[in-house]
């Protein structure tokens, strides 16, 4: 017996798992979900209308913002893991995919960030070693 899975339920599972917001063209924010809420300890009101990068970790090179600016604008897909922190200091480290949205004429009009928080890789690092030896295995026949 198969089950269709419609828009709604995709987007409720979703949106209790991954961290979303959108940004315009200069990487204003205008949506978070509730989880990047909870996550960074910032209300909802603390955070449209500031520069994404209220989320930046210093450490982060600016190379890699740079790389990933250069991707988006260009139409790509940018992915990266990188640390973030929230309200007081709380550091939390995100799989993320950033990718533009485009209006009906097909121009860029913003961008949405997609992001899974791996803290858990963090403190379970063997795992991360056991799963790039199999996957360097695979690809370096």
């Amino acid at each position: 017996m198969s089950q269709t899975l419609d828009s709604a339920q995709l987007l409720a599972a979703l949106d209790k798992v991954m961290v979303i917001s959108t940004t315009d063209l200069q990487g204003t924010i205008t949506y978070v979900n509730d989880l990047f809420c909870q996550l960074t300890g910032f209300s909802r009101e603390e955070l449209v209308g500031q520069p994404h990068s209220i989320v930046r970790h210093p450490s982060v090179p600016k190379a890699v913002y740079k790389a990933m600016w250069d991707t988006i604008k260009a139409g790509g897909i940018w992915t990266g893991i990188i640390p973030n922190v929230g309200k007081g200091g709380v550091l939390y480290v995100v799989d993320t995919t950033v990718q533009p949205l485009y209006d009906a004429q097909g121009n860029i009009e913003a961008y949405i960030s997609i992001r899974r928080v791996i803290n858990d890789l963090m403190t379970d690092f063997e795992s991360v070693e056991f799963a790039k030896e199999q996957f360097d295995n695979h690809y370096d026949k």
